[in-house]
């Protein structure tokens, strides 16, 4: 007869009952359900990112209406009061009549209200218009990269806690099995029938589940914190907010039309860059400018005289120490730079389809076989249990089983919820991914 073997310490059945509890899926009635474009449109509505990034927007989108305000002409009012140690003139003086001497006084009061219209500016003014125009559309155009970039993140994150739970669930599912396999070989060894070496090897298989569930179980926090992260969320309030399965859905492939806004917005640096390039060549030409003004002189005794002023100024700066060349060749230096950038642009967003295509088969194909990889596994996995309590079977074999149907089921959940991922990342990569694509091209698991 064998001595008794120490038995694992403490069974841990009634927290893993609580584990389970906490990172399951919590039943609809615990409250309003949490769909992945719900939970996209809640990150779109308070995380920092794209709120930061529409402002910008707003800026860019001013400093464009301030850049279209040099078509129109300028109105200026400039209003003084001067004091003079001794009496001076405080009217114009156009001649000299020593009949109508000039007012003299200590108090001089000036007015004046003009007018100044830039006649030709060598382009300068378009220019600029058509830059801050770029600018705003690539700021635009960043604006919803970041969106689209936010609700990627939230899927991967929302996937993953729903991934995570899965592993969960069939980590504990291995848990329970492998304790009433322990607790079998036990009585076989208390019962004489069985080697110690039966029960070491079950034991040690629990162990392992063990492990893998601790692992399963820190996993399913990350995921859940990463997620309330992105949301904005407390973990009571995700808790109160189970949330729903899903799959990929047949939808239409997306149209080639679609492009990548980080692309777009290349192209719009492009052309403010080129914008930027016609401004600084512009220098070269000469400015005309025309104005115009009421101008009212007067002192304190209530004498006022207003006349009326008109006039052209043409400005050329002919010498300017290489600044004038120097502005321009970095101008046309970064439009070079804005052009390869476009180009770098292009060539990301093609390889981002690309996988994004590719991890999709891969996840179709890998989601199809472990499928029936888990249906085959756990008939192995009850004929094997039903041999050993017959007698019959080996303990090993059980024990492999349980092994590998464990795998199966990670595997099989991963690559579920890879293949809806490979979907997303397309999307995003084509520029299509909102909250209501999400809405098309997923549908629930019940």
């Amino acid at each position: 007869m064998y001595p008794m073997v120490p038995r694992v310490a403490p069974r841990l059945t009634t927290p893993l009952v609580a584990l389970i509890a906490t990172f399951s899926t919590p039943t609809a009635s615990a409250g309003q359900t949490l769909t992945l474009p719900d939970a996209a449109r809640i990150a779109l509505a308070s995380h920092p990112a794209p709120l930061a990034a529409g402002a910008r927007t707003i800026a860019a989108a001013a400093d464009e209406s301030a850049a279209h305000a040099a078509y129109l002409p300028s109105v200026s009012g400039t209003m003084g009061l001067t004091r003079f140690e001794e009496p001076m003139v405080v009217a114009p003086l156009h001649g000299f009549d020593p009949a109508h001497p000039p007012d003299f006084d200590r108090t001089l009061v000036q007015a004046q209200l003009g007018i100044d219209y830039t006649l030709f500016e060598g382009g300068a003014r378009g220019a600029r218009a058509r830059g801050a125009g770029a600018r705003t559309s690539a700021s635009a155009m960043r604006e919803e990269s970041t969106r689209i970039a936010l609700i990627e993140g939230v899927a991967t994150a929302y996937l993953g806690v729903l991934s995570a739970r899965e592993v969960l669930e069939a980590a504990s599912r291995q848990v329970e099995a492998l304790e009433s396999e322990s607790d079998r070989a036990q009585r076989r060894l208390d019962e004489g029938v069985a080697a110690r070496v039966e029960v070491l090897r079950a034991e040690a298989a629990e162990l392992d589940a063990r492990a893998a569930l601790s692992t399963a179980h820190a996993r399913a926090e990350l995921a859940e914190r990463t997620l309330m992260r992105l949301l904005g969320m407390e973990a009571a309030d995700l808790a109160r907010r189970p949330l729903v399965d899903v799959a990929a859905a047949p939808v239409a492939p997306l149209s080639a039309d679609l492009e990548d806004p980080r692309v777009r917005a290349a192209r719009s640096a492009v052309d403010a860059a080129r914008a930027r390039s016609d401004q600084e060549r512009s220098a070269r030409l000469p400015t005309l400018r025309a104005s115009t003004g009421l101008l009212n002189y007067g002192s304190a005794a209530g004498t006022f005289v207003t006349e009326w002023q008109a006039g052209l100024r043409l400005s050329w700066p002919i010498f300017t120490g290489g600044a004038r060349s120097g502005a321009i060749d970095r101008a046309e230096a970064e439009l070079r730079a804005a052009e390869q950038d476009l180009r770098a642009a292009e060539l990301e967003a093609a390889g981002a389809v690309d996988e994004a295509r590719s991890r999709l088969t891969a996840a179709a194909a890998r989601a199809e076989a472990l499928s029936a990889s888990v249906r085959q596994w756990e008939e192995v996995t009850r004929i094997e249990a039903l041999s050993l309590e017959t007698g019959v079977g080996s303990q090993q074999d059980y024990l492999r089983a349980e092994a590998a149907l464990f795998q199966a089921r990670a595997g099989y959940a991963q690559a579920r919820y890879d293949q809806v991922l490979a979907l997303v990342s397309e999307a995003r990569a084509r520029g299509a991914l909102t909250p209501q694509w999400l809405d098309a091209a997923l549908e629930t698991v019940p």
